[in-house]
């Protein structure tokens, strides 16, 4: 067993802060959930969410919850002191985006080859199509050898103070974890195939297939 692994009843223990966080949302909202038995399990794993809004993050780790996902979030966010202690306590970590490097890459894989769960909005930010990010989230799986779990994300792009009445319904779905090949293989033409396996597997979940 790799003794760097964080142990599971540690990880599955949510933080005071996220637990505050979650009775909070649950007043926003009617959130329905499926598959979130996927996120079990002793290893770490990536997931990879499509991307509408800022909120998006907050409402896949409600649906997570009590499990925590770790998130990228742009560095930008941690020079404002409030909402970067906010993001930092929800368990973001900044990224440059304009030039991620070869230390993201390293964190990321650190994270989850030590047994978190990594959430990745591979499409980049609203929808936009980022080659680089959609390669990045396969290729962080690939190197720490650990599965991938799409997932699909319905709702708002924002958290508003009318949602309290308005009470907007929103969906999550987890699929199914995705295995990188038997073999280790991490190089660039393995990451492709497996980027577009993730990418089939996530349109699966928005067609409700």
């Amino acid at each position: 067993m790799n003794s760097t692994l964080t142990p599971a009843f540690e990880r599955d223990q949510p933080t005071r802060f996220i637990r505050a966080l979650h009775a909070s949302m649950r007043a926003f909202a009617r959130v329905e959930v499926s598959g979130a038995e996927h996120l079990d399990g002793a290893g770490g794993m990536i997931v990879v969410c499509n991307h509408i809004g800022w909120a998006d993050p907050l409402w896949v780790g409600f649906a997570a919850y009590p499990r925590t996902l770790h998130q990228m979030a742009k560095k930008e966010l941690f020079e404002i002191p409030l909402v970067g202690w906010f993001v930092r306590s929800g368990g973001g970590f900044p990224v440059d985006r304009g030039r991620p490097g070869p230390a993201t890459i390293k964190h990321a894989v650190g994270l989850v080859a030590g047994g978190e769960r990594l959430l990745i909005f591979p499409a980049g930010t609203r929808g936009q199509e980022d080659a680089d990010n959609k390669r990045g989230a396969a290729t962080i799986a690939l190197r720490a050898r650990v599965p991938v779990v799409p997932a699909c994300f319905d709702g708002p792009a924002a958290l508003r103070l009318g949602d309290l009445w308005r009470q907007p319904r929103i969906r999550v779905r987890f699929g199914a974890p995705l295995h990188g090949p038997a073999d280790g293989a991490s190089d660039k033409a393995t990451a492709l195939a497996f980027t577009a396996q993730i990418d089939a597997a996530m349109k699966q979940l928005r067609e409700g297939a």
